[in-house]
C-alpha cells in the first residue's frame, strides 16, 4: 500500500501578492539590494489590504529572499545565499527558467540511489514482493498504457517508506508533490518509457539477487545520463 499523498495546504489571501513578489525576486525584476515597494502601494498594485500585503512580506522575509521590518523598507537578498529548501520548490514552480535543469535531474536520480542504499538494508522480503507485483502490473500494462508519472511516485514512495526513515519519506512525497505540479519537467530518459520500465525491474532484480547491491547497481544505470559539467 503506498503511503498517502500530502494534504494540499489550504489556499491564503496573502498567496497571489507572496507568489507575485517572490516570483520577481526569483527572476531578478528585483536585483539583490533593491528595495520592495512598501505595504501601501503593494496593497494598491494588488487591491489587496495592507495587512494581506504585509502577511506577504513576513512569507518573504521568513525565507530569507528580504529583510527589514513590518512597515518598514523591505530590501531584497540574493536568493543564491537563502538556505531554505522550500525556495528550492519555488524556483521551479515561479521561476523555472532560472533552475539549471541538469540540476533537477541529478538531484532525482541521487535521491533514488539515496532511498535504495537505505532500503536495501530495512525492506522486509514481504515488502520486496509487493514492490515485485506493482512492477510486474505496471509492466503487463506495456509501455504504453498509459503514463507513467503515477507509477514512478507511487514506486519511489514505496520504496522511501521501506527505508523506516520518515524524513526521507516526507521528502520523497513533497519531491513528487511538486513534480506534479511541473509535468513538462521530464528529462530525455523520460520520454522512452521503455527504459524507465526497465529500470524498475532492474531494481526489483536487484533487490532480489543481491540486495547490497541494488542501490550501487542503480547508479550504474543511470549514470550514462549525467552530463560532464564544467568545474
Amino acid at each position: 500500500m503506498p503511503p498517502p499523498k500530502l494534504n494540499p495546504r489550504r489556499p491564503l489571501a496573502a498567496d497571489p501578492v507572496f507568489d507575485a513578489l517572490a516570483g520577481a525576486i526569483l527572476r531578478g525584476k528585483y536585483p539583490p539590494g533593491s528595495a520592495l515597494p512598501p505595504e501601501r502601494e503593494l496593497g494598491a498594485l494588488f487591491n489587496v489590504s495592507r495587512l494581506i500585503a504585509r502577511q506577504a512580506l513576513h512569507r518573504l522575509r521568513e525565507m530569507g529572499l528580504v529583510a527589514g521590518g513590518q512597515g518598514g523598507q523591505n530590501t531584497v537578498l540574493d536568493p543564491e545565499e537563502a538556505n531554505d529548501p522550500r525556495i528550492v520548490a519555488l524556483q521551479m514552480e515561479l521561476a523555472p527558467e532560472q533552475h539549471d535543469e541538469q540540476d533537477v535531474n541529478e538531484r532525482q536520480m541521487l535521491g533514488g540511489a539515496m532511498l535504495l542504499e537505505l532500503a536495501q538494508v530495512r525492506m522486509t522480503d514481504e515488502e520486496l514482493e509487493q514492490l515485485d507485483a506493482m512492477v510486474a502490473m505496471r509492466e503487463a500494462a506495456g509501455a504504453d498504457g498509459g503514463s507513467l508519472d503515477d507509477f514512478e511516485r507511487e514506486f519511489w514512495c514505496f520504496i522511501a517508506l521501506c527505508t523506516r526513515n520518515k524524513i526521507l519519506l516526507r521528502e520523497a512525497r513533497w519531491w513528487f508533490e511538486m513534480l506534479t505540479r511541473q509535468p513538462e519537467r521530464r528529462q530525455r530518459f523520460y520520454d522512452r518509457p521503455e527504459l524507465r520500465l526497465a529500470v524498475y525491474r532492474a531494481v526489483v532484480t536487484n533487490l532480489t539477487e543481491d540486495r547490497a547491491k541494488a542501490a550501487e547497481r542503480f547508479l550504474m544505470a543511470v549514470r550514462s545520463f549525467w552530463a560532464t559539467r564544467d568545474v
